[in-house]
């Protein structure tokens, strides 16, 4: 027959409980003693942290190394955003060559010996000009008469010359005259039509009228 299992003496049983006390406080002690950061990579066993031991929503993307997470795929585009404020606006551009500008005077009126403005066409803004002009006067009396009439505009001008001939007490002579010339204004200005006669007595001037057009270029040289 076996010997009976003594029972452990209450000395011994004090003595086993003060060893397992002392084994837990070093363990306890040495795991609080481990430095912050100190377990790494090479510390760790291959396998030992898996998807199953980490808490689900606890990493962050700054927990990844860079180029670890994948981008997603681009989303619907949203609505498109309100309209901006306009812009300032830019600067004028060269003015075109679609201004016009036109001045009349039906009459009649007479002519004297001297010259005299029987027609002005002011021009409001500086550029370039094409300028036309034309009216018609006839002798009333004794015939004979000789017309002249100027376009000037600035320092330029054009000039027409009309002889009147035919018979005493009739409306003897009648001439349309026309004009044109080509000037630059550098301000605001005006064109002048003037007129006299020599010879003759009553000589009428008619339907006088001035236009000028500006023009984007305008080269002016001898024909």
């Amino acid at each position: 027959m076996g010997k009976a299992l003594r029972t452990p003496s209450p000395a011994m049983v004090v003595a086993c409980l003060a060893l397992f006390v002392a084994l837990t406080g070093t363990s306890v002690a040495v795991v609080n003693a481990l430095p912050a950061n100190s377990v790494g990579t090479a510390q760790l066993k291959n396998g030992a942290v898996t998807s199953a031991k980490v808490k689900q929503g606890s990493l962050k993307a700054s927990n990844f190394a860079s180029g670890q997470l994948k981008a997603g795929p681009t989303g619907p585009a949203g609505p498109a955003g309100p309209a901006g404020a306009a812009g300032p606006a830019g600067p004028a551009g060269p003015a075109g060559p679609s201004d016009a500008y036109s001045a009349w005077k039906n009459g009649p009126d007479f002519l004297s010996g001297s010259l005299q403005t029987i027609g002005t066409l002011k021009i409001p803004t500086a550029g370039k000009y094409v300028i036309f002009a034309k009216m018609w006067f006839y002798d009333t009396e004794n015939g004979g008469a000789i017309g002249v009439c100027r376009l000037t505009a600035g320092a330029d001008w054009d000039e027409s010359r009309t002889e009147l001939t035919g018979h005493v007490g009739k409306v003897v002579a009648s001439a349309t005259v026309a004009l044109n010339v080509v000037h630059e204004f550098t301000a605001a200005g005006s064109v002048d039509l003037s007129c006299s006669k020599t010879g003759g007595d009553m000589v009428q001037y008619n339907f006088v009228k001035i236009t000028a057009i500006k023009v984007a270029s305008l080269t002016n040289g001898s024909a």
